[in-house]
């Protein structure tokens, strides 16, 4: 008991900058109350739900819409690979957007992140639906340099947001490699 008294004599088993003598209990006029911060959790989790499913719909609806007539092993793999990269990429743009990283340096982190959707999305129509596989291979360079973009302007707001942009790199130089088998 001794020992527990010292560490807590010394601020060692509480938050710095808090003295907890002074510390207001938890109220329902608090800032901190249980039902403000589950209400925070809920509007949290709706908003990660948002973020991930509108951009994984988007990128599915653009294979749905341009693979009426092509079928094949690659194009499955295309889709199921090109809609996972983007709900990751949604993810670390969420995580980033939390941090209020979009708002604070939207030329490092919303512009590269709207570049790479957009070539994400445009990939189906040029590369399946139109045939145009040099213009497919430029959708494939335009995510690759919009993701190492995100890598670098998310990682300097959250590194954890940073390399979870990292994958979507190298799903980007894979969907080449697939988009040039398919030429």
């Amino acid at each position: 008991m001794d020992s527990t008294a010292a560490v807590q004599d010394q601020g060692l088993t509480r938050r710095a900058g808090r003295d907890a003598d002074t510390a207001p209990a938890p109220s329902r006029d608090h800032p901190r109350s249980g039902k403000q911060k589950l209400g925070r959790a809920k509007r949290g989790l709706r908003s990660l739900a948002a973020a991930v499913t509108l951009s994984a719909a988007l990128t599915a609806a653009a294979f749905y819409y341009a693979s009426s007539g092509t079928g094949g092993a690659s194009v499955a793999v295309a889709r199921a690979g090109s809609v996972a990269a983007e709900a990751v990429m949604a993810l670390a743009a969420w995580m980033v957007w939390a941090e209020g990283g979009l708002h604070r340096r939207p030329g490092a982190t919303l512009a590269p992140f709207a570049a790479q959707l957009l070539a994400a999305a445009a990939w189906p129509a040029l590369a399946l639906k139109v045939g145009s596989g040099w213009a497919g291979m430029g959708c494939c360079g335009a995510m690759a340099a919009g993701a190492a973009a995100c890598v670098r302007g998310f990682g300097a707001v959250n590194p954890v947001a940073g390399d979870l942009a990292k994958p979507c790199v190298a799903w980007a130089v894979l969907l080449a490699v697939i988009n040039y088998k398919m030429l």
